[in-house]
Parts: structure tokens; sequence; C-alpha cells
């Protein structure tokens, strides 16, 4: 299977930051060429193309638009992408699927072509109007218009797709039901999370951050630049919780501006550095997102042997098999409670981090890469 011409059409240029858009496409992407597959990555421009995996060629696509952040705006890209497209490209995979056709020939001999649903834009358009009052009747025909183009540049993309990559039942049973997706277009694959930088040794990690050895550390990692969609309270209250049973714990946050509380350590930074070196000094780490969806974040705390707490609605595309701790609710009682059993307990902690790192290694790129090809070798030349 290695050996063949792979153009990606992807969102974003490589990111710096492991939560940033396009991590798991370069991740994909990195994973295929170390396996022997000439690939390409066409790109919206913006900066980081210099920091393209070894052996992936990235390829800026210049997008001209008519409507410069119309809802459509991605059927836009698909085409300037097809366009660049190589023309004896072997497999082309987009992600996520996105609107509009890349207008490829699909007659013999033409390339495959795969795609990631992570949701449905119908349904992301929806939730970006609901609640939002329109302005009157000229506004109520554009929003009308527009989901009716979102619905059907959308149906688009998926009918000329021949693998449709999903890691939410959801979101599977929505292509069916919207669009009658069949379903021996769908697969299941868990999305690909790149590795961090090597980390450095507990000590000198924590020797950065003035951090004592011998004190429990939690870390939050941040899903979003703002702090009420990524639970920062939610996770600053637990720690208040456990903290005067634990003298000297810390609690470092990535990506966030400040935080008052004593004890806590607020990097502002969430580079894959900044959050690898958090990992390397951290004993628990916590999530407590408002906004449903994978959390790459949960992977990277059970890859470095962290044991991982979540909230009872966390996205988890993988069974986590002992190795993720679920909160009984949202309320930071309940967070707490969790974060105090496994500080408490360093052979749980133990037990849950060998757990955790098993867990983790279904979201290898070479894994999900290895799922990639078993899917496409089974489309009929």
């Amino acid at each position: 299977m290695p050996g063949r011409s792979v153009d990606f059409v992807a969102s974003a240029p490589p990111p710096a930051d492991p939560y940033g858009p396009g991590a798991s496409v370069w991740g994909l992407a990195s994973a295929l060429a170390a396996a022997g597959d000439d690939v390409r990555v066409l790109h919206l421009p913006g900066t980081g193309a210099d920091r393209a995996p070894a052996g992936v060629t990235a390829v800026p696509v210049d997008l001209r638009l008519r409507r410069p952040g119309a809802p459509v705006e991605p059927s836009a890209f698909a085409a300037a992408a097809g366009r660049q497209l190589r023309r004896s490209v072997d497999l082309v995979l987009r992600d996520p699927v996105g609107l509009g056709s890349l207008g490829l020939s699909r007659g013999r001999g033409g390339p495959l072509i795969g795609g990631f649903a992570r949701e449905l834009e119908l349904r992301a358009f929806e939730a970006e109007r609901q609640g939002r009052p329109a302005a009157g009747f000229v506004d109520r025909l554009e929003s009308w218009s527009d989901h009716r183009a979102v619905r059907r540049l959308e149906r688009v993309a998926l009918l000329e797709s021949d693998r449709i990559f999903y890691d939410s039942p959801d979101v599977a049973r929505s292509l069916t039901e919207e669009y009658e997706v069949p379903a021996r277009k769908l697969v299941v694959l868990p999305p690909a999370v790149p590795p961090l930088p090597d980390p450095p040794t507990r000590e000198s990690a924590r020797a950065q951050l003035r951090i004592p050895a011998d004190v429990p550390v939690v870390v939050g990692l941040t899903a979003f630049e703002a702090p009420e969609p990524s639970g920062v309270d939610r996770v600053l209250e637990a720690f208040r919780r456990v903290r005067p049973f634990f003298p000297g714990v810390r609690l470092v946050l990535t990506g966030v501006a400040a935080a008052n509380d004593p004890g806590v350590i607020a990097l502002v930074d969430r580079s894959a550095r900044t959050v690898s070196d958090a990992l390397a000094c951290a004993d628990v780490a916590v999530f407590a997102r408002r906004v449903r969806g994978f959390d790459p974040g949960v992977v990277l705390a059970a890859r470095a042997s962290v044991p991982p707490v979540v909230l009872p609605d966390a996205a988890l595309p993988v069974a986590p098999s002992g190795g993720v701790r679920v909160s009984a609710s949202d309320d930071p009682g309940d967070l707490a409670s969790v974060l105090a059993e496994l500080l408490a307990d360093p052979a749980t902690r133990r037990e849950v981090a060998q757990a955790a790192h098993r867990f983790s290694e279904a979201f290898l790129p070479s894994r999900v890469a290895t799922g990639v090809n078993a899917a496409v070798s089974r489309i009929p030349a």
C-alpha cells in the first residue's frame, strides 16, 4: 500500500498548538509519509507552513472570495484546492469533508477520495444561527438561502467521497438520517493525535516552574482560548476544594492569561512544548470543558501516563478501559472528589496511568494511518 501519491485538503497550516485546527490531519500526513507515501497537504494560507513534518510538502492555496466569511466559503476553498491536486494522485483525503466538490474527474483510474466528518457542517451552521434574532425580512431570506446552500454543498462533498471516516456515533447517525449516506461508505476511526515534543525529566520540569519535587501537581489543559468554554472556573473551584487536604499541591493551567488563586501556575502559552513540559511535572490531569467534543488533551495526558479526569459528557471515541476517571457530574464538588481520590492514592494513580497509556495507543497517527489504508484498500478499482 505505501508508495502512493496522497494529497490532503486541510483547513489550516501546521499548528504549533496541539489543539489547533488541522493538528490531526498533519499528524496523519506525517504518518503516511513515514510509511513511504508521497504526501502533500493543500491548505488555507497562514503562518506555520515551515512547521510541516518531515517528508510532507505544504502547499498553500490562494483563495479569492466573493463573500468573505460567508457560510459557503469552504466550498470555494474545495474548488481552489481541487485545481491544484496532482493529476496522477492516487488518494485524496479531506479533513474535514467540508462543503462542495473538488471537481475531480471520477472516471476509470481516477483517485480515491476519503473525508473526515468531525461534525455536520449543517448542524454547525444551525448552532451558530440559533438564538440570533433576524434583523428583518432580508436577513431571514439570506439565512434561509445560506442554510439551503450549506445543505446542498455538504451533500455534494459527501457524495463525492468514497469513504467517510467518523469518530462519533452521533455523527454517523446524522450522516445517515440527514443525507442518507450508505453504511458501506462509513468507517469508524479515531482522530490522529500527533505526539508532543520529547518531555523533560520530571525534576527539570518542576524546577523550571519552581515546584517542589515532593508535592502533588494537577494540570489543566484548556481546549479554547476563552476560559469559559474551557471550564477553567470548574477546574479552579475543584482545586480550591482539594487544596486544604494536600499541603503544597499545585495546579498548572496552560493557555490561561492569569490566575490569582494560591498554588495556581498559569501558563499563557499553549504550544506543544508548553503542554509537554506541563504534563512532565503532573500527577493528574483534569478536563472540564463546557463545549462537547473530542479533547486531544485527554489523549496527550494519557500518552504521558498522567491519569485524566473528565466530565460525564466527555467525547471518548475509544473505550478507555479504566484509563480515564469520570466525575459523577459536572459539579466541581464531584470533580474534586475524583481528584482527591487519585492524589491520595499513588497505587491507584499508577494503575490508571498504565491503562491510560494503553488507551492512548489507538490515537497514534501510525495506527490511524493503518485504519485509513485498510478502509481504502476495500474500495473496488
